[in-house]
Formats: C-alpha cells, structure tokens, sequence
C-alpha cells in the first residue's frame, strides 16, 4: 500500500470513528418524544419534561436514567426496564406495567394511581413520596423482599 491509500483509509477510519461517537451522544439525550419506543434502549438517558400519556413503549429499557416530570398516564410500559433509574415527580397513573422492573430504582413523588403493576419487581427500590399501593397489584415483589397478590383473580 502507498502512503495515499494509507492516509485515506486513516482519515475514513477517523470520521467514520467521530461519526459514531457522535451518534451514540445522541442516543442518550432522550429529549424528544419520538426516540423512546417499543423495545428502545436507552439506557442512562435524561428523560425530562416529557408528555408520554398513552404511548406504547413495551419493553423499553431506560436502566440506569435519570426521569423527571414526565407524564406517563395510560401508557403501555409492559416489560419496561427502570432498574437503577431516578424517578422524580412521574406519573404511571393508569399505566400499564405488567411484568416491569425497578430494581434499585429511586421513585420520589411518583405516581401509580390505577397503574397495572401486576409482576412488576421492585426489589431494592427506595420510595421517597411514593405509594405503590394505590395501584392494581398481582404477583408484585414489593422493596421489602414481599409479594402483593391483593388483586389477582
């Protein structure tokens, strides 16, 4: 090889590398609506100030992010991953939330009024504000290593 297609192969790698880097920095700013969707990973994101109400969003995986007000009334989060997630001042209310994870999530000022949390897994959460017993519970492990099994049939 000559030292031209040496350097252009180089300068390719190069803003094929910048482009990629850039691309995943993207990724994690959650900021519109339109990125997060069903079976999206967006894992360490900042999700904020984002009306969600009624949107599908099965299987999303949001491990590790940080989400304040953000409005997810009616939503359809079956399977959604929050494990080790900051929820600040959110709203599940009448959300669906059949079989989602919140290990060692932080939930302060969070709202599951109505919310469908049968399955749901919320081992090791902290609850600041927060009462998961306004929601519909079956087979839900509570932060305390217990079972809520009020509401199945």
């Amino acid at each position: 090889m000559d030292r031209h297609t040496t350097r252009s192969a180089g300068l390719g790698f190069l803003a094929g590398l910048g482009l990629l880097l850039s691309s995943a920095a993207i990724a994690q700013d959650a900021a519109e609506p339109a990125q997060l969707r069903i079976l999206g990973q967006c894992n360490g994101c900042v999700v904020a100030g984002l009306d969600l109400s009624g949107r599908r969003l099965t299987g999303v995986d949001l491990s590790e992010s940080t989400i304040r007000d953000v409005d997810f009334s009616d939503a359809n989060l079956n399977i959604a991953v929050f494990d080790d997630a900051t929820l600040e001042n959110v709203s599940f209310a009448s959300a669906n939330l059949t079989g989602a994870s919140f290990v060692g999530a932080l939930l302060i000022n969070v709202s599951f009024e109505n919310t469908i949390l049968k399955a749901a897994v919320f081992d090791a959460a902290i609850l600041e504000d927060t009462d998961l017993g306004r929601g519909i519970s079956c087979n839900t492990q509570l932060p305390d290593d217990t079972t809520d099994s009020t509401e199945c049939n």
